[in-house]
C-alpha cells in the first residue's frame, strides 16, 4: 500500500516539486494500464493551476524580461556616461565644453546610477531624459554631441522597464496566499483520491504489476519528503508553515 505522508507542512515549492513527482511516476507507468486516468488527470490540472499561481507569486513569470529591459537601460546610461566623459577631454573646445556640461549633470545623480536600485534607477533616468529633453543648456549638448540616438534609446529602455515593473507588481496582487491556500486543499483530495484508487488495485488485483513497481516507486518517493520533514522540524523543534 502507499505509505501516508501529511502534505500540509511542505513548503510550495516542494509540495508542487511532488505532486510532479508523483505523477511522473504514474505517468511512467501508464495510468489507463493503472486505471487510474480519471484520477491522473485531475490531479494534473490542479498541479499545473497551482503552479501557475505560484510562479506568479514568486514573480517569475515576467522576471527575465524585467531584467532584460534593466540591462537595456544600463547599457544605455553607462554607454552614455563613458561617451560624454570621453568627449570632456576633447581638443574641441566646443565638444569639450558640452562634455563637460552633460558630465557635470549626470554627476548629479551619483556615480553609478547603473547600480541603483529599479525604482531608485527608473526615477533618475527619468529626471535624466526629461532634463536632457528640456533645459535649453543641456538640449545644447546633446545636439552638439549627437547624442539624439542614445537619448531615444534610454528612454524607451526605461519606459518599458518601468511597464514591465508594473504588470508585474499588478500580477502578484492577483496572486493572494488564500488562494494558494485554496487550490492546495483541492489538490490534496485529487491526489488522495489517486492513492486510494491505487491501492484499491493493488488489493484487487493481489499485488500485481503494474501496481507493485508503482507502490514501490511512490513510496521511495514519500519517503525522500517525509525525511525532508523530519529533519525541517528536528532542526525548528517544530512543523514547518506551508509557504
Amino acid at each position: 500500500m502507499i505509505n501516508s505522508i501529511v502534505l500540509q507542512p511542505l513548503r510550495n515549492g516542494e509540495y508542487i516539486q511532488f505532486l510532479t513527482d508523483t505523477l511522473n511516476i504514474v505517468s511512467k507507468n501508464n495510468p489507463k494500464k493503472l486505471n487510474v486516468s480519471a484520477q491522473y488527470d485531475a490531479l494534473l490540472a490542479a498541479k499545473d493551476d497551482i503552479e501557475k499561481l505560484f510562479k506568479i507569486s514568486q514573480a517569475s513569470l515576467i522576471t527575465a524580461e524585467i531584467e532584460a529591459l534593466d540591462k537595456r537601460r544600463d547599457d544605455a546610461i553607462n554607454g552614455i556616461s563613458l561617451q560624454v566623459q570621453s568627449l570632456s577631454y576633447s581638443a574641441d573646445a566646443i565638444l569639450n565644453k558640452h562634455g563637460k556640461t552633460l558630465s557635470a549633470h549626470l554627476a548629479l545623480f551619483g556615480t553609478s546610477i547603473a547600480k541603483e536600485n529599479y525604482q531608485s534607477e527608473t526615477t533618475i533616468l527619468r529626471n535624466i531624459v526629461n532634463d536632457w529633453k528640456n533645459k535649453p543648456e543641456l538640449q545644447e549638448a546633446v545636439t552638439a554631441l549627437n547624442l539624439g540616438n542614445w537619448l531615444t534609446e534610454l528612454e524607451t529602455a526605461n519606459n518599458d522597464f518601468s511597464t514591465a515593473y508594473t504588470k508585474r507588481n499588478e500580477e502578484l496582487a492577483t496572486a493572494p496566499t488564500e488562494k494558494l491556500k485554496e487550490l492546495r486543499n483541492k489538490a490534496n483530495e485529487l491526489y488522495y483520491k489517486l492513492r486510494t484508487r491505487i491501492n484499491s488495485n493493488l488489493d484487487i488485483n493481489d499485488g500485481a504489476e503494474p501496481w507493485a513497481a508503482t507502490v514501490n516507486l511512490l513510496n521511495q518517493n514519500i519517503s525522500t519528503y517525509t525525511l525532508l520533514q523530519t529533519r525541517r522540524a528536528a532542526g525548528k523543534g517544530e512543523e514547518p508553515t506551508v509557504g
